[in-house]
């Protein structure tokens, strides 16, 4: 889904953050050379990967950029592009083979000479999964940190709904009626291609031409998948909390539903005890993040970007340690809590509804 920031912060308060963390990094300042200081090395580049119903130089994407400029002035910023005109590129985010798509993304990061030293990574909603499925398929040049914001990683168990009436959008989810899983529609229709269906996983894991090869779900392992995803330095993960859009909203921590509704953890899958991809080694390395934003999908402010993810991680001002392993395990035990008193509000409101409705009987 497209970005929807919720503030504007003016560039002194953008700057004011960093000043907050010693100085204002990488400012092409003449001050900084003054009084025997060594200005520190140049950031690496970062790759931002769009969310469906955006285009990589949208009016929010170009403001998050800004951002980010006002915080390293120096910093190279690329942002995935699979069409050259802006339209073309947001129908590709509903329409086309995933698997090409990702082909696409490896030359054009590939043949992108400001970024063969490696770079930082982040992907907006279904570009999570995709940055990830370049890291796992290709990753030439590497990706350093991998940053995912709302991102399918395990799957929806629904397609996703529209905002504002998106003409692509609903056309996209009328095509899906015709079968999710037919050759017709997996071949064309992105969003099916990262559906899994909880009360059919055997059709998923013979239809679907995408993330059960992802994941290393079915029977033959791509070992290559595992190793290149754990030479990543950090997977950072966030969960909207207030999400509706992405069913379950885990998904974006690697979580799912089973065939009753319950939602299933990573730690708890097979994909996780048996390592498929590496995340348990990772885990055990502290290079799982769990991160969450509060509201809806795909909904932060620059404030919240530049704290959370500019300054730490695209920055690397602050190094992946055990101070963010406590604060992932917090952040999964919060979400859990959230999710168990959800239910039982859930459970208090069907009694209710079922005792008034005995009732009516009785009178």
């Amino acid at each position: 889904m497209h970005i929807t920031l919720k503030a504007a912060l003016s560039i002194s308060a953008l700057a004011l953050l960093a000043q907050v963390h010693g100085q204002l990094v990488w400012s092409n300042n003449e001050n900084h050379k003054s009084g025997g200081h060594v200005p520190p090395p140049a950031p690496r580049p970062v790759v931002f990967y769009h969310g469906m119903g955006d285009s990589a130089h949208s009016k929010g994407m170009e403001e998050l950029f800004e951002s980010v400029r006002t915080l390293a002035p120096t910093i190279y910023i690329h942002s995935v592009q699979l069409a050259e005109s802006e339209s073309d590129d947001k129908k590709a985010g509903f329409f086309g083979n995933v698997n090409d798509q990702v082909d696409i993304v490896c030359k054009q990061l590939k043949e992108n000479p400001h970024l063969e030293g490696g770079f930082n990574a982040v992907g907006f909603s279904q570009g999570g999964q995709f940055l990830r499925a370049y890291v796992q398929r290709c990753n030439d040049p590497p990706i350093h940190n991998l940053i995912t914001f709302g991102s399918q990683h395990a799957g929806v168990s629904d397609i996703p709904g529209c905002v504002n009436s998106d003409p692509s959008c609903s056309l996209m989810r009328t095509i899906v009626k015709a079968g999710v899983y037919s050759s017709y529609v997996q071949n064309r229709v992105v969003q099916a291609q990262y559906y899994k269906d909880p009360h059919n996983i055997p059709r998923y894991l013979e239809s679907s031409i995408f993330l059960p090869y992802l994941n290393n779900e079915l029977g033959a392992k791509n070992a290559s998948y595992a190793e290149n995803l754990k030479k990543l330095n950090a997977l950072v993960m966030f969960l909207f909390e207030e999400d509706i859009t992405v069913k379950p909203k885990e998904t974006s921590w690697f979580g799912f539903e089973d065939e009753n509704g319950n939602i299933v953890d990573l730690e708890d899958q097979d994909i996780y005890i048996e390592d498929w991809l590496g995340l348990k080694e990772m885990d055990e390395k502290n290079k799982l993040i769990y991160e969450t934003l509060k509201g809806e999908h795909m909904q932060f402010s620059l404030e919240e970007f530049a704290e959370k993810v500019t300054i730490p991680f695209l920055l690397e001002l602050e190094e992946p340690g055990l101070s963010t392993k406590a604060r992932s395990q917090l952040n999964r035990l919060r979400i859990k809590q959230l999710r168990q008193q959800q239910q039982q509000q859930h459970d208090y409101q069907r009694h209710s509804r079922e005792s008034r409705f005995k009732l009516q009987i009785l009178d």
